[in-house]
Formats: C-alpha cells, structure tokens, sequence
C-alpha cells in the first residue's frame, strides 16, 4: 500500500525521530546573500560583512588608522600591538588569509609566561597565521575587544569545520516537529497532511562580559528583528556543493524540507522551499503555516501538493552563521506511518488508546478497515489554523464477535447500496462477506443483510463499496451504518 501526502505545517513541538544531513546538489549555490552576516562564503574566500559583526568586534584597520594599534610588515605571520593610549583589549582576532577565509585566535603569544587571554596596551601578540598556515590578509582581519580586565573576555566567534569559515556563537537552535497528521476530509482523495512544527532547543543570550563587575553588550545578528523576538531563516538546502568533494551545511543557514520525490527531479538542483516558514519565533507559533498555501483544505492547491509527496519527509533547520552541529532535523517515515495507521485500527477495534498524534486541521482520522464491529468511532477535525489537540472521544459500542454484555440488541437490518449511473461493477463487503451488485431499474443495486447479527444499541458496521466503471480500475469507499 502507497500512500500520497499533502503537506501542512503548524509550530506545535510535538517532538519525532532525528535523522541526518540532506543530500547535496551542485547547482545550489553555497551562497545566495541571504545570511546578512556574511559578505562572502565562496570556497576559501569566507569573509564577514564589516558592518555586522558581533558585539564589540571591528576591522583592524580601524584601530590602525586611529593610531590605537600597531601591526608588524610581513604577511607570513600577523603581529598586533596595543598601544598604551587605547582603553581596551584585544580579546579574539579573526585572522584572515589571503586564500581562505579567518583564523580564529583566542590566546596570545605576547613574551609572557604560557598564553596570554588577550593583548592588553604595550603588549605586542606575535605568531598569527592564517587558516592552514595560509598568508595573512590584515586588510580583512577583524578583532574583538573588552576592558583590561582578564575575568571575562569577549570571544563570540568559533572556528567552523572547513576553509576557514567562523560561526557567531550565540545564535539559536531550533528543533524542527512533527506535530500533526490526518487522512483528506474531501472524498473520495485518498491523501494525507502532514503537520511539522518546531520548538527552541536555546535562543539568544544577553552578551554579557563577565569582568568585574559584569557588563553587556547590545546584541547584533542582523537575521534577528521584533527586538530579538524572531529570527529569520529563509529555504536553503542543508548542504549545496563547494565543488567535487566538498559540500555543505557549513556555517550558513538551513531551511531545508525534502521528500521522496525529490529523487525523481534534477539531479543537479535540489528543492528547499515547500512554503514554510522563515521566521522564528522565540515562543514558537502553533498557527505558523501551511505547507503548499493555506491551511484551508477546501482550496485545491493545498490538496495537489502530495503529487510527489511520499514518504520520507524531512525538516531541517540551522540559523545563519550558526555551528554546523547546531543543526536540529526530523524525519517522517512511512514506518512511523503505518504504526500511524495500525493505532488507529486498534481503537476503533477497542484494542487500544486513542492515538496521541493530533489531527491536522481539515482532516479525519483513517478509514477503518479492520473491525467487524466499530467500537470507537472516526474523529474528524475542522479545518482553521490549529491541529485537533489529543483529547479523546469515543462511542460505547460492543464488539458482537467475542463481548457479552448486559445489554444487546440484535440487528433486523438490510444494508442497501446504489451504484452510480456509469458503474458497470460492484460488490459490497461486510463482515467477511462480498455481496455482488445487480442490475435493476437501471442501476447497479446491492444488498447486504445485517440480520442476526449482535451489539450494543447505537453500535455501527464497516462497510466496505468497491465500484469499477467503464474507463478505469476499481475504486473504493468505506461507509459506516448503524447495527441497531
């Protein structure tokens, strides 16, 4: 059995399995300007935008210029001096190379004893090379400053894992969801809407210094906005190619969805963007989003979405110039699916609990299909913004197969189905039973005899309706009727 899905999303943090980093695709480009941070991320040409760095960070040059900072001649090795008129210290220098991006220099080779936490005035740091021993390129080089104090120090950047690219270390980690699933409420389409969601793993913190006393610095990643409330992470895959060998996610960001379908499009380019959301909130957001248009299942262009959309499905999530191991992933797979499925069956069997999972908004719970008797009832959830929150209802009805209870009814009915006007074919299926259609006045009319048959009052039967017309195979519906 194959099963289609629509896909939807809502923020509810309904937590699934982890899974690992999407493929790569070599016509993504690594970079597309949207990490406000960044000025470049080319392969061993990553460069920070000067003008949005981390709290208390700044060009070289800057310093230089004004007469505050000395640097030594040759390119090999970069030397800092911090003159005695300068009011601060060199905490972090962000070396840059000539044919790489930074290194990320945290202690000091200044004539002391053991490393020295930062280059305070009259102090003159040597021995600073580039990623790998590249050139130096102070032109580019950034460095990161606090008072004189040595109990704090103001290091916001980390080296990442390749070309020398660095991360911002007080970003966000975002835990993508799955938070709700349900089967189509429009017949006869046998699709599926998946609800993904995500919850905050960590947010911001203030940059605070922890010198004596402590100050903070005002925070500055240009992705954030509403007052660091929200954070913008626009589509991009989880990890676009450098070139033969190398790929991504490196430092950049992640918004990333992918589906089984994927594999069947250009293998040079690969989809990231499926509507979802690009902005953050702190909070999370339970009404966040629909995955192919509104959350509204009447409009038709949610429903053509699953065209493609097989199991598996996958989220993942990275804010810009965070640490690759900060990217957090779920994954929906057609195992988790069928267990789905089969929870449901139980119910409505009477063998099990209501499936904790909530209903996506427009959409009814599976068919049964299992039960000679229905002893809980289908749930169904109104469309609007929100997923059905797992409250369970249910119907008390009595399995007649192996329960005996006080009170029963015993069926006299006759089930009747009419066929539509183009059927050639139909049959009738209840309880183990297949009842063939015949033709009368016209129609194709079948009946199936409830008769004898036991429960309690109020209890229904499944009832299965297969239909096969001139042009095409067999189509099927389930209905349910009332016993007694």
């Amino acid at each position: 059995m194959r099963f289609r899905l629509v896909l939807l999303a809502s923020a509810l943090a309904a937590t699934c399995g982890i899974t690992g980093v999407a493929s790569a695709a070599v016509g993504n480009p690594y970079s597309d300007g949207k990490d406000f941070a960044v000025d470049s991320a080319a392969p061993y040409d990553f460069r920070l935008d000067k003008r949005k760095l981390e709290p208390g960070c700044y060009e070289l040059g800057r310093y230089v210029s004004e007469g505050l900072v000395d640097v030594g001649d040759e390119n090999e090795e970069l030397q800092v001096r911090v003159n005695d008129i300068a009011n601060f210290s060199i905490d972090q220098v962000l070396v840059a190379g000539e044919n790489s991006g930074y290194a990320v220099v945290d202690d000091f080779t200044t004539g002391h004893p053991g490393a020295d936490p930062d280059i305070d005035p009259n102090q003159t740091a040597t021995d600073m090379q580039g990623w790998e021993g590249d050139d130096v390129d102070e032109g580019d080089t950034i460095v990161c400053v606090s008072d004189h104090d040595d109990s704090g120090q103001n290091e916001p950047y980390g080296q990442g894992e390749e070309f020398g690219e660095v991360y911002a270390k007080n970003r966000p980690i975002i835990q993508p969801t799955v938070a709700a699933l349900g089967q189509s409420a429009i017949a006869p389409l046998k699709t599926y809407k998946l609800g993904l969601g995500y919850s905050i793993e960590r947010w911001y913190a203030p940059h605070t210094i922890a010198d004596e006393p402590p100050f903070t610095l005002a925070l500055t990643d240009p992705q954030a906005f509403a007052n660091f409330t929200h954070v913008k992470i626009s589509p991009r895959i989880a990890g676009p190619i450098f070139n033969a060998s190398d790929d991504g996610p490196g430092v950049l960001r992640v918004n990333d969805i992918d589906t089984a379908g994927e594999a069947y499009d250009d293998p040079h380019y690969e989809v990231a963007d499926y509507g979802q959301t690009q902005h953050f909130n702190v909070a999370g957001d339970p009404e966040s989003f629909c995955l192919g248009g509104t959350c509204d299942p009447s409009l038709f262009r949610l429903l053509s979405f699953g065209t493609q959309g097989d199991l598996p499905v996958s989220w993942h999530l990275k804010a810009s110039l965070a640490a690759e191991d900060t990217m957090r992933s779920v994954e929906f797979t057609d195992a988790m699916f069928r267990e789905w499925d089969a929870d449901w069956q139980a119910f409505y069997c009477g063998e099990g609990p209501r499936p904790a999972m909530p209903l996506a908004p427009g959409t009814n719970s599976p068919d049964p299909r299992n039960c000679p008797v229905v002893i809980n009832l289908p749930e169904t959830n109104p469309p609007g913004p929100a997923p059905q929150q797992a409250v369970p209802t249910t119907t008390s009805v009595t399995n007649v197969s192996n329960t005996t209870v006080a009170s029963q009814c015993v069926s006299n009915k006759v089930v009747r189905v009419t066929f539509g006007k183009k059927a050639k074919k139909g049959r009738v299926m209840l309880n183990g039973k297949t009842y063939k259609a015949k033709r009368s006045n016209g129609r194709l009319r079948a009946r199936a005899s409830l008769r004898g048959m036991k429960g309690a009052p109020g209890s229904y039967i499944t009832v299965v309706i297969r239909e096969k017309r001139a042009k095409g195979g067999w189509s099927e519906k389930v209905r349910m009727f009332k016993l007694c």
